[in-house]
């Protein structure tokens, strides 16, 4: 783990979770020393409260610098967000060069617009100022309006195609930078999350979750502090996207959830435990852990919605696999199956990242296992063996033989996966589900 010092450069708000009292609390929950330098103070955040105080620190700024200048003080990272003015980004560019060693990492946040538009504190010009301070940094993590202000392009809403997003990624080269994550991409209507690029390793990817309906204030400050404080405690760009988005998500939910007044931000603390727990798992490889609570049964409800979409494309038509979807792994479903019909269901990582899930029922057959699924990103990895051990252990512990569970017929990917652990088919069956959909399977099993 990195013991230096981040410097996280934001404005901060005495009452509402944003700027600085989510990034202080979120970096240092890692064990990072997370040193602060606001921009302004305010009363409230400016999102849906009146009459709310300001005042704006920069004259402060640079005899601070000055200051730690005779301290001989030199940080290992910097965290940028919202910065007020061109004389703010000015001054923040001179940090970078009084208070960096060699190897002092730079995350900028580059919040100035959203949706299309300037934020209306700005001018049109600000952008260019904006892009001059990301042209300083590792990696960067605008929006895609931010990003196409930046690059002069025309800014289109979503969703968008693989193909578009690709090239907008590949645009933010030109910033010379080290990793981008855009966030807010949306490739399908009520999915939203982010992408990333490594341009030092080639690496990309995306993680995708189940849109909640509203807008949450801070939700940008929580994804970013979460992706410095995973980057810095030395975990890939893939894996502190994943940690981001997980804690972004939860937080979100528990709002939702709560109806609590969204004025004050999302309701991030109670995730800290599962965040801190992600980033410290890192080194730990593949994990089986049966899971009962709210935010791990939503993780899986969302991973269902992508990877069952994914291993049935082909094999049943589009509407049945939403069907199924709707009907079997939405979170209603696996709520109802945990509380009141016996189902476990197992949460599978491979470091923090979510790599799969399954979930099983005891019956008088023996342990059915009822879903098990991975997603593609892991997938010939190693990541199922420990599920399938997990699974036996399980069923002698329960008294049970054997360990059952139905395929489609059509799916020979899965089938030779389940054969080379140990299954063998031993019947076929056809099964209505509703709606004048039938599944085709086999059923397979596994003596423990």
């Amino acid at each position: 783990m990195n013991h230096e010092r981040i410097l996280a450069v934001h404005d901060i708000s005495c009452v509402g979770r944003c700027s600085l009292t989510v990034a202080l609390p979120i970096i240092s929950s890692v064990g990072l020393e997370c040193s602060v330098l606001p921009t302004a103070v305010l009363s409230t955040h400016t999102g849906g409260f009146k009459g709310f105080t300001y005042r704006d620190l920069t004259e402060d700024l640079v005899p601070i610098d000055e200051h730690w200048g005779t301290l001989d003080l030199k940080f290992g990272a910097f965290y940028t967000g919202f910065l007020g003015s061109f004389e703010q980004i000015d001054i923040v560019c001179r940090l970078f060069d009084d208070l960096s060693h060699e190897g002092t990492r730079i995350y900028v946040d580059p919040v100035m617009a959203d949706a299309g538009k300037l934020y209306t504190v700005f001018g049109p010009d600000f952008p260019a100022g904006m892009r001059k301070l990301c042209e300083r940094a590792d990696v960067i993590m605008p929006n895609l309006t931010e990003l196409s202000l930046m690059l002069g392009t025309e800014w289109i809403p979503g969703p968008y195609t693989h193909e578009y997003v690709d090239s907008m990624l590949e645009r933010a080269r030109e910033f010379g930078v080290k990793k981008v994550v855009l966030t807010g991409i949306s490739f399908e209507q009520g999915m939203v999350g982010a992408v990333y690029r490594d341009f030092e390793t080639g690496e990309t990817g995306e993680v995708m979750r189940k849109e909640i309906p509203g807008y949450y204030h801070g939700t940008g400050d929580v994804f970013g502090s979460a992706l410095v404080g995973a980057c810095e405690s030395g975990l890939t760009l893939a894996e502190a996207v994943e940690a981001a988005v997980n804690l972004t998500v939860s937080s979100i939910i528990r709002t939702y959830d709560s109806g609590a007044d969204i004025r004050f931000g999302v309701d991030f603390e109670p995730g800290l435990a599962d965040y801190i727990g992600e980033v410290s798992g890192s080194k730990r490889g593949i994990t089986v852990t049966p899971v009962t609570d709210e935010d791990s049964l939503r993780i899986i409800a969302s991973l269902a919605n992508t990877v069952w979409r994914e291993a049935y494309e082909g094999i049943v038509d589009r509407a049945q696999t939403a069907y199924m979807i709707e009907r079997f792994q939405s979170y209603e479903a696996i709520r109802d199956q945990v509380d009141n019909r016996g189902y476990t269901y197992l949460l599978v990582r491979d470091g923090p990242r979510v790599a799969g899930y399954c979930g099983y029922v005891p019956d008088d057959r023996g342990l059915f296992l009822s879903k098990i699924y991975v997603h593609r990103d892991f997938r010939h990895k190693g990541v199922s063996s420990p599920v399938f051990e997990h699974l036996r252990t399980v069923a002698r512990s329960l008294g049970k033989s054997k360990v059952y569970l139905t395929v489609n017929r059509g799916n020979e990917a899965a089938i030779r996966v389940y054969e080379h652990v140990g299954f063998e088919i031993v019947e076929s069956a056809d099964n209505p589900i509703g709606d004048g959909f039938v599944m085709n399977d086999y059923i397979m099993e596994m003596k423990v």
